[in-house]
């Protein structure tokens, strides 16, 4: 598995801490995510860089098939020590690579790729392998729906220094814009209260406009049906939404 060598450094205990402002809006997620999966009947769905579950574990207690898939060890060991025995023949965790998905070809009826897990991949190319993927499970007449922060207002604040506070930990980053390679690179530290060392990693993550991300979903034979930029469904805006999401259908064959 293509996993960058940071991988595991990235997604670890403290990333839960970290997503503290999201987590608050799982539930409003789920809801439009169950909107775009429609009828319970259609399973399995795909919960794509699944994290430690909360989507897939929400969308299950719905009645929905669900298969997450991350590369996190630590993900998916948190997410199975909270699958309950009435749960666990609805939602199987696996770990995978997103550009190399080891599902078949139309098993999925519909893949959700949530809070900005797309761009990853060790080079450009593994972001075309991660849709071309997600094409060949989905269904014909599946949807697809990608989730990621708004990069053409965010790359205006990712550049510098920053710090905030957590309960545990204050966080210093460093962060810097390759403009050439559309790349982020962040140098993070987790300053501990408690006497550890403090832990630091760097990684990087790739950032799309909405017309580079059309042109890519285009090629990967996914049409956008809908460019949402928050889960309310309000039109995306480049310059005041706090969300770029799209939504796709595979066409029918």
């Amino acid at each position: 598995m293509a996993f960058p060598s940071w991988y595991d450094q990235k997604f670890g205990p403290h990333t839960v801490s970290l997503y503290r402002d999201e987590v608050c809006n799982t539930d409003a997620q789920v809801e439009t995510l169950a909107g775009v999966a429609g009828s319970t009947s259609k399973g399995p769905l795909l919960d794509l860089c699944c994290g430690w579950g909360r989507h897939a574990l929400a969308l299950t207690r719905r009645g929905y098939q669900v298969v997450g898939l991350d590369g996190s060890k630590y993900f998916l060991g948190k997410l199975s020590s909270e699958i309950t025995p009435a749960l666990r023949p609805l939602l199987a965790p696996v770990r995978g690579d997103m550009c190399s998905l080891p599902f078949a070809e139309s098993s999925m009826a519909a893949v959700f790729q949530m809070y900005t897990s797309f761009g990853y991949g060790t080079t450009a190319t593994d972001d075309m392998e991660v849709l071309s993927g997600v094409c060949r499970v989905l269904r014909p007449g599946g949807y697809y729906l990608l989730d990621m922060i708004n990069w053409t207002l965010a790359r205006q604040a990712f550049d510098g220094k920053y710090e905030d506070e957590y309960d545990e930990f204050d966080v210093v980053e460093d962060c810097r814009i390759d403009s050439k390679l559309d790349l982020l690179r962040i140098n993070r530290a987790l300053l501990y209260r408690d006497g550890r060392p403090p832990y630091v990693y760097e990684f990087e993550i790739r950032m799309f406009d909405r017309l580079r991300l059309s042109a890519m979903l285009e090629e990967a034979d996914l049409k956008i049906v809908d460019f949402w930029g928050d889960f309310d469904r309000s039109a995306y805006k480049p310059d005041r939404s706090l969300r770029m999401i799209a939504v796709c259908r595979k066409e029918q064959s």
